[in-house]
């Protein structure tokens, strides 16, 4: 008489044979014509706003109608910025 070689599956703690797929797990697998990135029927049809999007009036309602202030670099970075190049171009240049 032969005997029935079975393991507990990992992922649901089924019984499942050797050589056959876990019947729990087979079923929340995606199916092999459908892609990950596809979505589901359900999801089909719900006709959720996409192309009256006004991205200046979220970015105003965001972010407030003031114009941002330029971004710069105060001078005595830049001064910090010189010291610190001509310290390592210093410390190069003895060696």
């Amino acid at each position: 008489m032969r005997e029935t070689l079975s393991y507990i599956c990992p992922f649901c703690a089924r019984e499942v044979r050797v050589g056959k797929p876990c019947p729990g797990c087979d079923k929340a697998a995606p199916k092999p014509g459908k892609k990950s990135w596809e979505q589901d029927k359900s999801t089909d049809g719900l006709d959720l706003p996409d192309d009256d999007f006004d991205y200046d009036a979220f970015v105003a309602r965001e972010f407030g109608k003031s114009p941002h202030r330029a971004l710069g670099v105060k001078w005595y970075w830049w001064l910090l910025g010189i010291a610190v190049l001509g310290g390592i171009i210093a410390s190069v240049l003895r060696f």
